[in-house]
């Protein structure tokens, strides 16, 4: 703007006008106008493009709300444990993720009715599912609760699932700490417990246990190879095996054993009043948060590396606090208590 009044003002044609009437009225020759001195003139700077104003934000397309996803939960209610872990797992669903109805293994018909394609399955308990593979043969399914599972991967169809035992590193930690004396323990199973025997055999290891390991084909056998072994071991590891254990032999072994000031690991709470020292068992809120992360992984469609088996992560432990006063081993500060892992 300086410049543009600059070259205005150079030469004011009112002046010019002054000088010309001037010429004219005056004789003689006109005054010589001296020439005007040159200006310097700056080049113009370059102009600043205007600034368009910010587009407004386009409010963000909202990602749609994923459906809720079918669960059926099957559970036998003349089980009580069973009963308890169902509920559980309803808690632990979401409603806003999960859709869920409730069935007994009474509700067959009812089952076997359903027409929805996407549903998974879950069964507390090996009764939920036989009763939840026969009217579902096709669904996916997570199971729990059940001891003898490899029978339950043979069902068929799409199938996994959550171990019905605390793990058992943390059984036998939690045994060391009851009783810091223990070094030699007696395991006895069925060959159908050959797999659970390996996984005893590896905790042992890992604490630097002895563990020594009978197989026996009958209830009464079992009895007999505990006796054998009763001179050389400080505890006996009873884990749930229908072949290798009856009631009759359980109440013997437990006699036996807290006779002759062996400590007893079992896995019913049960069995604390029969001379056990001390139960390990699942704890429900642990089993429902573990079939809760399987579910999700199935209803999800990520089983590539879903192990047929998932582990629990804590253990409901109970002891017999005379037997363990007995037995000399030092006082806890609770009856019942939970651990965890890593513990």
């Amino acid at each position: 703007m300086r410049n543009a009044y600059r070259r205005r003002t150079s030469v004011p044609p009112a002046a010019a006008l002054i000088l010309l009437l001037a010429g004219c009225a005056a004789p003689g020759p006109p005054p010589a106008v001296p020439a005007p001195e040159p200006v310097a003139v700056e080049p113009a700077a370059a102009a600043t493009p205007p600034v368009s104003p910010a587009a407004p934000a386009l409010p963000s397309t909202p990602s749609p709300a994923r459906a809720r996803a079918e669960i059926v939960v099957v559970a036998d209610p003349r089980t009580p444990a069973h009963a308890a872990v169902a509920d559980e797992i309803v808690a632990a669903l979401s409603p806003r993720l999960y859709r869920v109805t409730r069935f007994t293994t009474a509700d067959a018909a009812a089952l076997s009715s359903l027409r929805t394609p996407a549903l998974t399955v879950i069964a507390v308990g090996g009764e939920a599912v036989r009763t939840a593979r026969a009217a579902l043969p096709t669904q996916p399914l997570v199971f729990c609760q059940v001891p003898e599972h490899a029978d339950a991967l043979r069902a068929g169809g799409p199938i996994w699932g959550v171990q019905s035992l605390p793990p058992l590193t943390l059984q036998l930690k939690s045994w060391q700490r009851v009783d810091p004396s223990l070094r030699t323990i007696a395991l006895i199973v069925s060959a159908s417990g050959a797999a659970l025997a390996d996984e005893a055999r590896r905790a042992a290891s890992s604490l630097a246990t002895d563990l020594l390991v009978e197989t026996s084909a009958s209830d009464r056998e079992t009895l007999y190879l505990f006796r054998r072994l009763a001179t050389s071991v400080d505890g006996l590891w009873l884990l749930p095996d229908n072949d290798a254990l009856s009631p009759q032999v359980l109440r013997e072994l437990l006699s036996y054993a807290t006779s002759r000031g062996i400590g007893v690991l079992t896995f019913n709470e049960a069995l604390l009043s029969r001379g056990a020292l001390l139960t390990a068992t699942a704890v429900p809120a642990d089993v429902a948060a573990t079939v809760q992360h399987v579910v999700e992984r199935v209803v999800a469609g990520r089983t590539a590396d879903l192990q047929p088996m998932t582990p629990l992560s804590a253990a409901g432990l109970a002891i017999n606090a005379s037997v363990a006063s007995t037995m000399g081993l030092p006082p806890v500060a609770a009856e019942r208590w939970v651990a965890r892992e890593p513990d």
